[in-house]
């Protein structure tokens, strides 16, 4: 199955209200966040628990910070893709209580949910340390993001915490994750897969897939991770950059 860019919903299986959307792991999330601002129906709220580039900020349709005076207004006055931090220190802005998003979730003019749940320092994979990710409350979804150039270099230069990562696919610091590698951080409980609530769906996006031989890595990571019953979806594409020649695809458990 392929889908366009702006058919990212539908590639995601989300529901057209009432979803509560955690994004964790690397190479991408910030992308995902608000691209889903702008595409799926209805009012979104943005918001982040744990910290991001305060810099991320003027990507936002608008913004407002937890604390601010005028920040019940700001919620009330009813625009769609409003990102909501806790406030900015210095270039970062704080995340919210895990236990926020699922309260502007039961507002009647609020339709769904997003929040970035985790840090990667930029890099396109990693396996989170003990406090990490923070799900937030109620989450009916949790999309495990990583980027496809986490094959390129060294797990030393391509991960965040690297030693975690070596840790759990057992390979040198030297060495290059491979997609068999990859698949396998993605889908253990102490890597993509840590953490997420058994009521909520986890969904894998494999993100910066443009050349022939990415879409072949993903589709093989795909197909290693959909025989992990905790995963029935896996989607691979290109959240920025060119979306004419770069569809979207989509693998599913159940497919033939």
């Amino acid at each position: 199955m392929q889908v366009s860019r702006a058919q990212l919903p539908e590639a995601l299986d989300l529901p057209s209200a009432g979803a509560l959307v955690s994004i964790v792991g690397g190479g991408g999330k910030s992308a995902l966040l608000f691209a889903l601002g702008r595409l799926l129906p209805g009012r979104v709220l943005l918001t982040t628990t744990t910290r991001i580039f305060a810099s991320q900020i003027e990507r936002a349709v608008a913004a407002c910070e937890l604390g601010a005076d005028d920040f019940q207004s700001r919620l009330d006055e009813g625009s769609s893709g409003l990102l909501v931090t806790y406030e900015i220190d210095g270039d970062k802005a704080i995340g919210v209580p895990a236990s926020l998003p699922a309260q502007w979730l039961k507002r009647d003019d609020v339709r769904h949910v997003v929040v970035e749940a985790d840090g990667s320092r930029m890099r396109p994979a990693k396996a989170p340390a003990e406090h990490e990710p923070v799900i937030a409350e109620g989450s009916t979804h949790v999309l495990v993001v990583v980027g496809i150039d986490a094959l390129e270099l060294p797990i030393a230069q391509a991960t965040h915490r690297p030693e975690r990562v070596c840790s759990l696919v057992g390979l040198e610091p030297n060495a290059r994750l491979g997609t068999e590698g990859l698949a396998r951080l993605i889908g253990d409980k102490r890597g993509g897969l840590k953490d997420i609530p058994e009521t909520a769906r986890a969904i894998v996006v494999i993100n910066k897939v443009e050349t022939e031989e990415q879409r072949c890595d993903a589709a093989a990571i795909a197909s290693a991770l959909l025989r992990e019953p905790r995963i029935d979806r896996v989607i691979w594409g290109a959240l920025e950059g060119s979306a004419g020649p770069n569809p979207w695809h989509v693998g599913l458990r159940d497919a033939s």
